[in-house]
């Protein structure tokens, strides 16, 4: 297989948080360590495989050092709170195998975080980093710098928001076509028919999109109708607005359907606002606190998670060993 070509999909465990299981379920639960044994066994949220993959990688580069002066690059598409959990991720690895995870992220409309990213990423190739990791605002508009960066011996590896068909050699993340339809059959099962308004941030954003049309996917033999798609380019405000909007336009709205993790909030504070807590049913993208009260208090009535935390720990520990063992041994210990 030729590098340039290469390609592989670390997915991550995605976990549907419709159905809110009463305390008593959890207490009626412990009636003996045996059960409680056997429950852990099946907890489908602790991420047991991803954390073997992390153990695989530390065993393989135990007796190793990487080569004096290296360092890694992690480069986020926005700043929300949903990258809290990466940040400890990153900072966590590199306590770990010693070696610099930089933090690091565009700010501003989506058209200057596209320019943002690629000049970043000619940064990193000019100071010569180890290895860059990033989340793409545009699936397109890195390939050239992209290019640039394996040409000179640096691994690119995307997480969260891939960009297909450029020479990087990684995606991590999760199946976003498989997560929308996810996202699509909760809504049907919680609200049967009616129109939807589904917001998300960047238009370009390869992440949304796929999670969109695997959403249409799932709805596209039931009452469930797309009556817009409304975007804020990033901005939690934006996002305000057209909710707030969208409830007025649609008096029959059935429901929202966030995609990216700060629309939850959004969401709920225009449905609280509008006095429809309840009628107007929220699927939400991803645990940020304010969507977990939310859907505490009814508002929101599912979330769609991800492994953020592992977005930032696991990505730098294969990019770690990529640089210490080199992309073939890498790949053979991930496989």
């Amino acid at each position: 297989m030729k590098k340039n070509k290469l390609f592989m999909v670390l997915s991550m465990l995605v976990i549907a948080s419709m159905l809110v299981i009463p305390a008593a379920s959890f207490a009626d639960s412990h009636e003996g360590e045996e059960e409680d044994a056997a429950a852990a066994e099946v907890n489908p949220y602790v991420p047991t495989t991803l954390m073997e993959i992390v153990d695989v990688l530390k065993e393989a580069t135990a007796d190793d050092e990487a080569p004096a002066g290296s360092k890694i690059a992690f480069m986020i598409n926005i700043f929300a709170p949903f990258w809290d959990a990466a940040r400890i991720g990153c900072f966590r690895a590199s306590q770990e195998f010693g070696v610099p995870v930089d933090f690091q992220g565009p700010t501003g409309s989506t058209a200057e975080r596209i320019l943002q990213q690629n000049s970043m990423i000619e940064t990193f190739i000019n100071n010569k980093y180890s290895a860059v990791i990033f989340s793409a605002v545009d699936p397109v508009a890195p390939t050239d710098v992209i290019q640039q960066a394996v040409d000179a011996g640096i691994p690119v590896l995307l997480m969260d928001s891939d960009a297909p068909g450029t020479a990087r050699q990684m995606y991590i993340g999760m199946d976003d076509f498989d997560a929308g339809m996810i996202a699509g059959n909760a809504a049907i099962d919680i609200v049967p028919s009616g129109p939807r308004v589904a917001q998300f941030g960047d238009e370009t954003s390869n992440n949304g999109q796929t999670r969109l049309a695997g959403f249409m996917e799932a709805i596209k033999d039931s009452d469930i109708t797309l009556a817009e798609v409304m975007y804020d380019g990033g901005s939690p405000e934006k996002g305000l607005t057209n909710a707030q909007m969208a409830l007025q336009k649609y008096p029959d709205l059935a429901g929202f359907f966030g995609i990216w993790s700060y629309e939850g909030p959004a969401q709920g504070q225009a449905v609280k606002e509008a006095g429809r807590t309840g009628e107007v049913k929220v699927i939400a993208w991803d645990t940020e606190p304010q969507t977990q009260i939310l859907m505490s208090e009814g508002v929101v009535q599912a979330m769609m998670a991800q492994r953020a935390y592992f977005y930032g720990y696991l990505s730098s520990w294969v990019a770690y060993a990529w640089t210490v063992l080199g992309e073939e041994a890498t790949l053979a210990l991930l496989d």
